[in-house]
């Protein structure tokens, strides 16, 4: 049965996807694309005045989430393009992005500690690797998935079994560890996404576990714990501070960072995303 979400927002499903910083969806065809988000294998499509979607029961609440449909996307715009100009310019052409929120933030931590070293695509297949491995079949349309494994899962398969998937480094480790930490209540992500948190508090919990820096932490913050103050500076973000503030050449990353969320306040996560996709879609349209 197909669904719809009503959006009265700028939105661009293509345009949000293709930042391709949530690795569970793929394209399907007809404009469709196949997405796991917490448990749930959902198939979306834009259409006029919102997102028609398919799923085995109501999903809206779950897409309004994700998407970030309880911003005003329009007053985030509105203040950034006041604080900067270059922001106000992007705003005109790529406005229709979202930041997502990851609801699985179990998930978006591993997610995260697999980037280390690795591209979009290599982060994608370590998620997916994961999955194959000890996730759950889930099955729409003819379109079979598997659900991401939860911390208890990850705990009981054990590292030795982790380590047989190639995860690079020493991945494998590291997210035994965080397991861990959660498992034992050290680390409570779901306490540390509550608003009366601040961003640094979140950000050091998270850096105290084995093969979280500065910018996994921030990515985490700002994808799953509602940090929107995050500024995560990864090699595109960097790319667009040089091209445009020319900031950047020699600058560490934490500097750059400790400057993106002075400048930019309480939505530098949106500048952030914002100049992201600008570099990326620029560097894609030079090829």
């Amino acid at each position: 049965m197909t669904r719809r979400v009503a959006i009265d927002q700028p939105f661009r499903l293509d345009e949000t996807l293709s930042v391709e910083l949530d690795f569970r969806w793929r394209p399907l065809g007809g404009g469709w694309h196949s997405g796991v988000l917490d448990g749930r294998l959902i198939h979306v499509r834009q259409r006029d005045g919102g997102v028609e979607y398919r799923a085995d029961s109501d999903a809206d609440a779950l897409l309004s989430s994700y998407f970030r449909l309880d911003d005003d996307v329009a007053a985030v715009w509105d203040e950034l393009s006041r604080r900067d100009g270059t922001i106000g310019a992007l705003v005109e052409e790529h406005g229709h992005i979202r930041v997502r929120r990851q609801p699985d933030r179990w998930e978006c931590l591993v997610a995260y500690i697999c980037s280390a070293n690795k591209s979009v695509e290599g982060i994608r297949t370590s998620v997916e690797k994961i999955a194959g491995a000890f996730g759950e079949r889930v099955e729409l349309d003819g379109d079979v998935r598997r659900t991401f494994p939860s911390v208890e899962s990850i705990l009981e398969a054990g590292e030795e079994r982790l380590a047989t998937l190639g995860l690079g480094l020493d991945k494998h480790s590291r997210i035994i560890a965080a397991a861990r930490r959660i498992s034992a209540g050290e680390l409570d992500l779901r306490y540390l996404s509550q608003p009366h948190i601040p961003y640094a508090e979140a950000r050091i919990r998270l850096m105290g576990s084995q093969g979280i820096g500065p910018k996994i932490a921030d990515c985490i913050a700002l994808f799953c714990l509602d940090k929107l103050e995050a500024f995560p500076v990864d090699r595109w973000v960097r790319r667009a501070m040089e091209g445009r503030y020319r900031r950047g050449v020699g600058i560490p990353d934490e500097t750059l960072a400790i400057w993106g969320r002075d400048r930019f306040g309480k939505y530098a996560g949106y500048a952030n995303q914002l100049l992201f996709h600008a570099q990326r879609d620029a560097a894609n349209r030079a090829r």
